[in-house]
């Protein structure tokens, strides 16, 4: 799920943005900083739970709109990449991509009447594999709620 957390996260220009990610007991599993590039753009480099990299996104945006993004392992290594567009009737679509241009899935998010946003997952099939909810915190942040394709709760992502 860590290449799909990064959908979730709206970045600023020139700004920073630590998150850290539970599982569904609270433990703590890992965590991301997120970083404006100069030439535009952001990076996300990811992290275990002892601090070990475990490998970076960058996204950048597209001539023609969305974004595209490009993960990699913690070598430097092509893990993957996703494409993002905004869709007629709003929220957004991306497509997920492996190192070799074969689909591996979908996802779409849209805007919740209460606030925050909700995510859906598919496989590269159209089946259903989970879900997040976003909302904003009163204290500034905003916390991510992952669930599976049952309604489970997977853990949660807490990011400022």
């Amino acid at each position: 799920m860590m290449t799909l957390m990064a959908v979730v996260f709206a970045i600023a220009a020139n700004a920073q943005y630590n998150t850290n990610y539970y599982n569904q007991y609270g433990s703590n599993i890992g965590s991301s900083t997120t970083r404006s590039n100069y030439g535009g753009g952001y990076t996300t480099d990811y992290y275990d739970q002892y601090g070990g990299s475990t490998g970076s996104a960058t996204t950048r945006s597209n001539y023609g709109g969305g974004t595209t993004t490009n993960y990699y392992d913690q070598y430097g290594g092509s893990t993957g990449s996703a494409t993002t567009r905004s869709n007629y009737g709003g929220g957004t679509t991306t497509n997920y991509y492996d190192q070799y241009g074969g689909s591996t899935g979908s996802a779409t998010t849209r805007s919740n009447y209460g606030g925050g946003t909700t995510t859906n997952y598919y496989d590269q099939y159209g089946g259903s594999i989970g879900s997040s909810t976003t909302r904003q915190n009163y204290g500034g942040g905003t916390t991510t709620t992952y669930y599976d394709q049952y309604g489970n709760s997977l853990g949660t992502s807490s990011s400022r």
